[in-house]
């Protein structure tokens, strides 16, 4: 098998260049051509389940083998995950760009004011910034749900950063950049769709990925093979 210089085989290379392109396509083609906001809409409403599903089951799956399996066996599951849900990811956020481009100005008959895009813009900082500060903290593993593959020696909740004012802010203020780029672009349905997003991804981590981390809390620390 050929692979590319950072490891990985240039078949996956391709393949994943060209789920990208086909996103792309098809995201450019309902934000540009006219009257496409009920398609567009529908893109978005299957990438985001697509996403959300692929995540709660992954992590619910993985959960029950924590610990179970060499740390080889862990770190291929893990990057594989991590691959397939980047994916997922980034259509989703191509989708979610269409129907924002889509839908621009359905907050009024004109092109949106200077005072929402400035306020959309600063929503867009705040939530980016949350976001990153909130990965720092815990490192970049966490934005990948490394913990739920490879057990760490003793797990502590973060108590440092935006940590020390808000339980979540990954999911809570991180998610302002979505409300932020809907009303940079004078969407309605941008708007309804962050909300949607940010709902499906609460959803997930009350019923996957607190119980996990609260077994994780309440037992002795997890040793892998």
């Amino acid at each position: 098998m050929i692979a590319a210089a950072g490891g990985w085989p240039v078949s996956r290379i391709v393949i994943d260049l060209a789920v990208h392109l086909a996103a792309l396509i098809v995201g450019a083609a309902l934000a540009f051509i006219p009257d496409q906001a009920p398609s567009a809409l529908a893109y978005f409403a299957v990438a985001r389940l697509a996403y959300v599903a692929a995540v709660a089951f992954g992590l619910r799956a993985q959960s029950r083998r924590l610990g179970r399996e060499p740390r080889e066996v862990a770190e291929e599951r893990h990057r594989v995950f991590n691959r397939r849900i980047l994916r997922l990811q980034n259509i989703d956020a191509i989708a979610f760009g269409a129907l924002c481009v889509a839908t621009r100005w359905t907050m009024s008959s004109e092109p949106w004011d200077w005072a929402g895009m400035v306020a959309g813009i600063l929503l867009i900082g705040v939530g980016v910034g949350t976001k990153t500060w909130a990965v720092r903290c815990l490192g970049p593993d966490s934005y990948t749900w490394h913990d739920f593959f490879v057990p760490r020696e003793a797990f502590k909740p973060c108590r440092k950063g935006p940590y020390r004012y808000f339980k979540d802010p990954m999911y809570t203020i991180g998610y302002l950049q979505a409300y932020g780029f809907a009303l940079a672009f004078g969407s309605w349905y941008g708007l309804v769709a962050s909300l949607f997003a940010q709902a499906t991804i609460l959803i997930v981590n009350v019923c996957v990925e607190k119980p996990h981390f609260r077994r994780l809390c309440s037992v002795e620390p997890l040793k892998i093979p």
